[in-house]
């Protein structure tokens, strides 16, 4: 029987028109690893894992599923084989099922770097290596989102603009925490782009509003959307809705612009269902 195959060179060839028959699957080993039928693998986890060399030997895709229904805000660490390790096959991690609340899937390099971070179910990102560099291949989709709403009446002195939602909100939803309740302001997470959306209600029905934004980079808050200016009287927007580019631990905040000349403000009802701030990621960078 034969158990080695020698040669006196380094590489053994099978001639064109040959072809090397292994009877049973799983038989043929790379590095004592099965190569498997199929270019496609799938593994399911429900804790934090690391994915092995035997996950995706052989296959040119490999799916992790990710069940994070377990528990409250807990982090399940999924960690990405070294760049060195995957050349050859794109990873794939996907939120299985709906999250236990708080939780979250954190995506991260053999370094412990974060990559990406899945929030809710059906939220997945995709990987591949050129054998140096981990990239996202833009095959990707996370959930980081909130809705406030006013729950009382804001009232603010006439001709001036206040920042509002600092107090008696509803928040509705906050996937991905961006809305911090400490400091009533959205602090984005990543580098990305996002959709914004304003309804400032007047509590006393006229059209005193005039919605802004306020944005921190780390020299102070200055307007970036929203016209800051008017008169008494002065026609109202009352609404809107901006979509722009973020950067990490930038800060926004609401604005509401008073143009009477008496106390008016946000008008807030206990449903939540008057005015609202809401905020979500269109695409992290």
């Amino acid at each position: 029987l034969l158990d080695t195959i020698t040669s006196s060179g380094s590489t053994i060839t099978v001639p064109t028109g040959k072809t090397l028959a292994i009877t049973d699957a799983g038989n043929l080993t790379i590095g004592g690893t099965a190569i498997t039928s199929g270019a496609l693998g799938t593994i399911s986890k429900t804790a934090a894992y690391t994915i092995l060399a035997a996950d995706f030997t052989g296959k040119s895709a490999l799916y992790v599923f990710v069940n994070a229904a377990a528990g409250t805000d807990t982090e399940t660490v999924i960690t990405l084989p070294a760049a060195s390790a995957f050349g050859t096959c794109a990873i794939h991690v996907v939120s299985s099922t709906a999250h236990g609340s708080g939780n979250k899937v954190t995506i991260k390099n053999s370094s412990a770097v974060e990559q990406y971070t899945l929030y809710k179910k059906g939220d997945h990102c995709e990987f591949v290596s050129d054998a140096t560099n981990i990239f996202r291949t833009g095959n990707e989709f996370t959930t980081i989102s909130f809705l406030i709403a006013s729950s009382g009446n804001e009232g603010y002195a006439g001709n001036t603009y206040h920042r509002c939602f600092l107090h008696s909100y509803l928040t509705h939803s906050n996937v991905g925490t961006s809305w911090h309740t400490t400091n009533d302001e959205f602090t984005a997470p990543f580098d990305g782009q996002v959709s914004a959306s304003f309804t400032d209600n007047s509590y006393s029905g006229s059209s005193s509003a005039n919605p802004v934004l306020y944005r921190d980079t780390g020299g102070g808050f200055v307007a970036f959307k929203g016209v800051v200016g008017g008169a008494a009287g002065s026609a109202s927007t009352n609404s809107a809705t901006w979509v722009f580019e973020v950067s990490a631990t930038d800060k926004i905040r609401p604005y509401y612009y008073n143009n009477t000349t008496g106390a008016e403000g946000l008008f807030g009802n206990a449903a939540g269902t008057a005015s609202m701030f809401s905020m979500h990621y269109i695409r992290r960078y």
